[in-house]
């Protein structure tokens, strides 16, 4: 295991990557199933917050172009001990928004 990656999960107090793609997943899901015209959902791998962004046509364009989350504290009574941000943009928005300073860029994405 690489030292960084194993540095993480320790500051996360154990919780390692894929506990937070576990809980990425989850609101994924949860989302989908909720509202169906949400297309797809991204998730930005973080080792100690869970970042989402789902395309919707039922959201207003962005008049900035810029991904504006949600941010939610840990809720670990629901299946979510890290805290959460979550953001909804347009399909057509993806990959041509500016993500929040510390996401990484669109290329990191992982389609869930």
């Amino acid at each position: 295991m690489a030292e960084g990656h194993d540095k993480r999960s320790r500051l996360m107090g154990g919780q390692s990557e894929n506990g937070i793609r576990q809980q990425a997943e989850f609101p994924a899901v949860e989302n989908r199933q909720a509202d169906p015209a949400i297309q797809k959902v991204y998730w930005f791998p973080h080792a100690m917050e869970v970042r989402l962004v789902e395309t919707s046509p039922d959201v207003p364009s962005s008049e900035d172009l810029t991904v504006h989350p949600f941010y939610f504290r840990p809720a670990p009574q629901d299946r979510l001990p890290a805290p959460s941000a979550i953001a909804l943009i347009r399909p057509e928005e993806a990959h041509r928004t500016r993500l929040p300073d510390g996401w990484g860029g669109w290329n990191d994405a992982v389609e869930l």
